[in-house]
């Protein structure tokens, strides 16, 4: 699956990411090691909330929200 972001979404959450990282953090402070145990089970979390996520946006809108949704109108 690699680290694309083909998802619904993933562009506006990237760039808001970026927003509010700081561009240049110049506190001499060194990113914090991580084990590759940790890295592994974040990527495969990750890997599972863009599936759900992906699901989620793919399912059908109930026919009982659509008449809601038409009566509103």
């Amino acid at each position: 699956m690699g680290n694309d972001m083909n998802f619904r979404g993933a562009g506006r959450l990237a760039q808001k990411d970026q927003m509010q990282a700081p561009a240049n953090d110049g506190g001499g402070s060194k990113p914090a090691k991580r084990k590759r145990g940790e890295a592994a089970r974040d990527a495969s979390v990750g890997a599972a909330l863009r599936s759900v996520y992906s699901q989620t946006v793919d399912e059908a809108v109930p026919d009982e929200f659509l008449d809601l949704l038409s009566k509103l109108d």
